[in-house]
């Protein structure tokens, strides 16, 4: 693609999104788009987002990469129910909500869904709040506009839903179509994503670099589909997790390399990666014999040959040298503290 024609529509693309980027209470809108939601749905949303706080033990797994104390938002979507991001509550000893009020509520962790990021807190006291309807995330029109409103805000955020390209994170997470969105926002961590009738159709989880991909690298957010957890949404409050066998996990963060394979940036203790000797500075270059593409390639060839437990072969090349390595995933729940309440 042209580098003159890629950086005039990058600024173009900009100087569009910054000018919807503004809350909506000052927001200049031509007069065909609304300012701001219809009033009932708005002041239904207003209250409905809550501040997420909480706490995990300090020997936690994840307290040494996310931290001990963790906040973020949730969004009200039952009576006693807030949906929120699910690392903010992984291996939690203790969760409390804060309302728009300023009312601070214990809460225990219902579930954390490690196939699509998503978590569930369940109130120990009446919430008093309207729950938020989920809405239709895959209907959506791309692009499209939406708003956004994290904790603490007072006045929702214009966004633009410009693409749904495939994420893979470098921790052994795929999403096939999330919603990816421009302006870049910073208050985005369990964030609300709501459509023109103040349904919930995301829950923020990332800020990305490349929300269109490598051709048009234009930073932005990544929303998790609320889709995702409506059909798993009874077996998730009932037993807290999916029904059926887990997906698999092997306990590595790896990056794609220029040079071509994966980069293994971390392995976490007592995995399956770690048991087999695989270290930080391998590259992974090959699953079931066949060359690894990139992250998608790997996870999506990975949960194919079955779920957690399944038996696999990596090949590896430390210092120069490869090697076969044969490992058996796990379900990666098994290697996490489980959160107070489940």
């Amino acid at each position: 693609m042209n580098h003159r024609f890629l950086t005039a529509l990058c600024a173009c693309f900009l100087s569009y999104t910054l000018a919807w980027a503004q809350p909506v209470s000052s927001q200049a809108t031509p007069p065909s788009v609304p300012v701001t939601l219809p009033p009932e749905p708005l002041q239904r949303v207003m209250q409905s987002v809550v501040t997420v706080q909480s706490r995990s033990d300090a020997q936690a797994s994840t307290s040494r990469t996310l931290g001990q104390r963790r906040e973020g938002t949730g969004v009200v979507i039952g009576p006693d129910l807030v949906l929120t991001i699910g690392y903010l509550l992984l291996e939690a000893e203790s969760v409390d909500l804060i309302d728009h009020q300023g009312r601070r509520i214990p809460g225990q962790v219902r579930a954390v869904d490690n196939l699509s990021g998503l978590g569930l807190v369940r109130t120990l006291i009446p919430l008093r709040l309207d729950a938020v309807p989920l809405g239709d995330s895959d209907a959506l029109p791309t692009p499209g506009k939406l708003w956004t409103l994290g904790q603490k805000e007072t006045s929702l955020t214009a966004l633009e839903v410009v693409s749904r390209k495939a994420f893979a994170g470098s921790w052994e997470y795929l999403l096939e179509a999330p919603l990816m969105t421009l302006p870049a926002v910073n208050n985005w961590s369990g964030a609300g994503l709501f459509d023109d009738k103040g349904h919930l159709v995301g829950i923020g989880s990332l800020l990305v670099q490349d929300v269109y991909g490598d051709q048009l690298a234009l930073p932005g957010n990544l929303f998790v589909p609320v889709n995702l957890l409506k059909e798993p949404l009874p077996d998730l409050l009932r037993s807290g997790k999916r029904p059926g066998p887990a997906i698999p996990w092997l306990g590595i963060t790896s990056q794609r390399l220029p040079s071509g394979g994966l980069g293994v940036l971390r392995v976490s203790p007592d995995s399956p990666a770690a048991l087999a000797g695989i270290a930080v500075g391998d590259i992974l270059l090959a699953l079931q014999g066949q060359t690894l593409q990139d992250l998608p390639d790997f996870y999506r060839r990975l949960r194919a040959l079955g779920p957690a437990g399944s038996r696999l072969t990596l090949t590896v090349r430390s210092e120069g040298q490869s090697r076969e390595v044969e490992l058996l995933s796990t379900d990666r729940t098994t290697a996490l503290k489980r959160p107070s309440g489940i």
